[in-house]
């Protein structure tokens, strides 16, 4: 099903996914409107794929047959409804010789290019169009649309691929301000799902912004500015943001020492990282990575050793310490913490790569990390709060 919603017109209170028609409105009679065309392509497509019984809706910033513009009301209308868009089609025939000129929608066009949810394309004669082509082709992984027919089926093309893997298909209330592409995104809905359970509800929400890796589509990061309905306290908290990213998976592989537990040994690496406040400007931290690869996940923290570490050790010997939130106030985050315990021997044979000063990592992600050990004793004056938590709770797992 289809809705179309004209400006000054409310959304439905629930859909499936909504499509923001962007792009030249004409303002006199030397122009006719490109969006009902593009109306009629939407509901062609819309039943050539394979997303029966969902409801689109379709934001339309044009005044219905009979109404009055009112400049204000339209503005403030089309601010609210391009940050609730699921997908915002932007297709500039523009002309500078008639009234489609779009240098509203220029604008439009800068502020949500790398959104990941704009979509962009101008027929081959249009006029002035270079720089949106330059912008568009070097800010996403997409080349401009040369047909309204192409536009149309890439835009619903992709709401397709990102309703595929959300779990609820139907969204609702405030749930409809967080843009498809977030709404799918695995670690959202951890969040989300936590907060439901506990009977909380989505009443409004606002992206701030979105860190996407482009080359594998992939949103990596984002802020979302929440205002959540707290069940057990029956109020609304409107002045907080969530910053997610992909949980984490951190190896903690120590030596014991068999009479005094605070010389005891643990493996850490060092590595420059910019939010550091550090007196050296480096990160001294656990051995690690983002816990998203698919796997044994013994054999992936014994793969995070190697990968930062060089130090190879069969996934059996890894034990699974469990998995706890990092920091609850800021980040949704959490942290799949697994050990390992050396012998003395693998534990002078990682001293040697600390004395040989080379470096380990990924290099295609910038990743320069150095081995090094630390005694129990001088641990806390190296690693974070969070870190030297793992620590102890690996140390007190081998009692």
């Amino acid at each position: 099903m289809i809705t179309e919603v004209y400006a000054y017109e409310e959304a439905p209170h629930s859909y499936s996914a909504s499509i923001f028609l962007v792009g030249p409105t004409p303002r006199g009679d030397e122009a006719t409107s490109w969006r009902p065309e593009a109306l009629k392509m939407i509901a062609t497509v819309f039943n050539q794929v394979e997303i029966d019984s969902l409801a689109i809706a379709i934001f339309i910033p044009e005044v219905r047959e009979g109404g009055v513009y009112r400049y204000l009301d339209q503005v403030e209308w089309e601010k609210k409804y391009l940050e609730m868009a699921d997908a915002l089609l932007v297709w500039v025939p523009r002309d500078m010789k008639t009234s489609l000129k779009g240098l509203t929608t220029n604008i439009e066009f800068g502020k949500y290019v790398d959104s990941g949810k704009l979509f962009y394309g101008r027929p081959e004669h249009a006029d002035e169009i270079r720089y949106l082509d330059w912008l568009y082709s070097s800010t996403t992984t997409r080349t401009p649309a040369t047909t309204l027919l192409q536009l149309t089926e890439e835009v619903l093309n992709d709401l397709q691929t990102h309703l595929a893997q959300c779990p609820q298909k139907i969204r609702q209330g405030g749930e409809r301000w967080v843009p498809l592409t977030l709404w799918g995104n695995h670690f959202f809905q951890q969040w989300y799902q936590s907060q439901r359970r506990a009977g909380n509800q989505l009443v409004a929400a606002k992206v701030l912004w979105t860190f996407m890796i482009h080359k594998v589509d992939f949103l990596f990061s984002y802020a979302l500015h929440v205002d959540v309905w707290i069940a057990a306290e029956n109020r609304v908290k409107s002045n907080e943001f969530i910053l997610s990213r992909p949980d984490i998976s951190v190896v903690v592989a120590y030596w014991k020492h068999p009479t005094d537990w605070m010389e005891s040994e643990v493996i850490l690496i060092k590595e420059f990282r910019s939010p550091a406040r550090t007196a050296d400007g480096f990160v001294h931290e656990l051995p690690g990575g983002s816990s998203f690869k698919e796997g044994d996940p013994l054999q992936l923290a014994s793969h995070e050793l190697y990968e930062e570490t060089s130090l190879q050790f069969p996934a059996t010997r890894f034990k699974y310490l469990g998995s706890k939130q990092i920091a609850a106030t800021w980040s949704t985050h959490f942290a799949d913490v697994y050990a390992i315990a050396l012998e003395k021997a693998e534990m002078e044979a990682a001293r040697e790569l600390v004395q040989a000063g080379q470096t380990f990592g990924v290099a295609e992600d910038t990743e320069h990390t150095y081995v090094e050990i630390c005694q129990l004793t001088e641990i806390g004056n190296l690693v974070d709060w969070s870190m030297e938590g793992m620590i102890y709770r690996a140390l007190l797992s081998s009692e």
